[in-house]
């Protein structure tokens, strides 16, 4: 199967089945394995990891009617340990805008936002599959404190009442494919799916005083979450 057909299968799929999303991985990373290792470069001892993304809402109902995410960025500083596994720290920053019918100057104009500032160890494998291009797998395990601004509330009465910002776990898987263009320098795009250990409370924002007339009796069972499909590098700090 062409390496293309799989990525195009991953990114829909993803989007609605965490499950299908870390078997189809799985198949990326038998697909890339089947490639001879022989005379390959070698990655340099310290690496600087970068991405920058659009996140898709992928959690539940109520959450996806409330924020729509417009972009999240990570960097991370690693080390390789052996062979081509490697261990890094790094820091990321998402920000999500409430959704149109919120903002809609004609009815409400709210223009709360929720920013996501997670920190984080990530562990992960670089295999290559030719001898310029190699595929990225990795997990991101963290914390991230999310807060809630520019709240509007409907009586001075609700001001302090309710929390307005929120601490807690998450983990991120990571697929990506990169091209080595200078010895210390590769490109390439990426796809994660970013899971957090706590869910939406449209009490935080004020949501259930500006919603639809049906959106307190949506569904909010799952935990917050997302997709991203973005770009990424790297860059050498050190020999290799």
């Amino acid at each position: 199967m062409n390496i293309l057909v799989i990525l195009a299968i991953i990114n829909p799929v993803a989007r609605y089945n965490p499950v299908k999303y870390i078997f189809l991985n799985i198949l990326l990373i038998c697909y890339l394995s089947s490639f001879s290792q022989d005379n390959i470069p070698k990655l340099p001892k310290f690496l600087i990891r970068a991405n920058v993304g659009i996140p898709k809402v992928a959690s539940s109902k109520q959450f996806r009617t409330s924020f729509t995410g417009v972009i999240t960025a990570d960097a991370s500083v690693n080390y390789k340990l052996f062979s081509n596994f490697f261990v890094g720290l790094g820091y990321s920053y998402t920000y999500f805008k409430c959704q149109k019918y919120f903002r809609d100057p004609l009815r409400d104009n709210i223009n709360t936002n929720l920013q996501v500032q997670n920190g984080y160890l990530k562990l992960g494998y670089d295999k290559f599959f030719s001898d310029n291009g190699f595929a990225t797998f990795s997990v991101n395990m963290g914390y991230s404190t999310g807060e809630y601004r520019s709240i509007r509330y409907k009586n001075d009465s609700l001001i302090g009442k309710y929390p307005t910002s929120y601490v807690t776990g998450f983990i991120e898987p990571m697929v990506g494919l990169y091209f080595i263009v200078d010895p210390n320098f590769a490109i390439g795009g990426h796809l994660s799916y970013n899971y957090s250990f706590t869910q939406f409370n449209p009490l935080s924002p004020q949501f259930n005083q500006w919603g639809p007339s049906d959106y307190t009796k949506l569904s909010n069972k799952w935990n917050i979450s997302m997709i991203t499909l973005g770009f990424g590098f790297y860059y050498g700090l050190a020999k290799k």
